[in-house]
């Protein structure tokens, strides 16, 4: 499973202004001369109290925040089940998708990009292309999804990619699979470009510990949420 329910650590979840742009729909938490503008890119369940809860704690921190609605126009999810989600997540063309998400980023001067799962696959792609972000990824699968319009599977390229990118997973993480984590470490020493860390001891959907009353899972949650603010609300030096 992955995100859904809000995150006491966060603000209260409130949806922010409806934005459509370039056949992107996305909601937008706007902040008077920011300089910090960052897109989240949910899993597969979407724009849910969890995303709504992040977006708030990084408005918090004086960025703009756009959450993108990737299944905007595919209804909403008749029950918060894995096989409903997936249902309708197979209704979106991967490629066409994030060609759209990529002008979208642009358009709006987006300075850093943080994806969960399916969104953590968008984020290996956006690094082979080269868009000029912080990127963060949660769970993304170096393997790749099946798709009507599937993107290229990570592994496929990784080598090539030279725009730096931060990709953060659990250990014991069932969904993108141990075999698949172990061998993205073992190549992330020929990989400048990817700053990984695979944590030991979590799963899938391991950043809503923040709320656990297990102090090592709760370390763990609180180490990837610094970790995904230093990235994308740090200042250049």
């Amino acid at each position: 499973m992955c995100h859904g329910k809000a995150v006491a650590a966060f603000p209260p979840p409130v949806l922010g202004e409806a934005v459509t742009d370039g056949g992107i729909s996305a909601y937008r938490w706007p902040q008077a001369a920011a300089d910090k503008r960052i897109a989240i890119l949910p899993d597969i369940y979407g724009c849910n109290p969890f995303y709504q809860g992040l977006a708030g704690h990084l408005a918090e921190r004086g960025a703009e925040v756009h959450l993108i609605d990737t299944f905007a126009g595919l209804g909403e999810l008749a029950e918060m089940t894995r096989e409903a989600a997936f249902a309708r997540r197979h209704q979106v063309r991967d490629k066409a998708f994030l060609d759209l998400a990529q002008s979208y980023l642009g358009a709006h001067q987006i300075t850093g990009v943080i994806g969960f799962c399916l969104g953590g696959l968008y984020v290996f792609e956006l690094a082979r292309r080269g868009v000029d972000a912080a990127l963060v990824g949660l769970y993304g699968f170096p393997q790749g999804l099946p798709n009507q319009d599937a993107l290229d599977a990570p592994f496929d390229y990784l080598h090539e990619i030279s725009t730096p990118f931060t990709m953060l997973l659990g250990a014991e993480d069932a969904a993108v699979g141990p075999e698949n984590i172990q061998r993205l470490q073992a190549r992330a020493p020929d990989l400048p470009a990817m700053a990984l860390t695979v944590y030991d001891g979590v799963g899938h959907d391991f950043l809503p510990l923040l709320d656990s009353d297990e102090p090592a899972k709760r370390a763990v949650a609180e180490d990837a949420l610094a970790r995904l603010d230093a990235a994308l609300l740090k200042t250049p030096s």
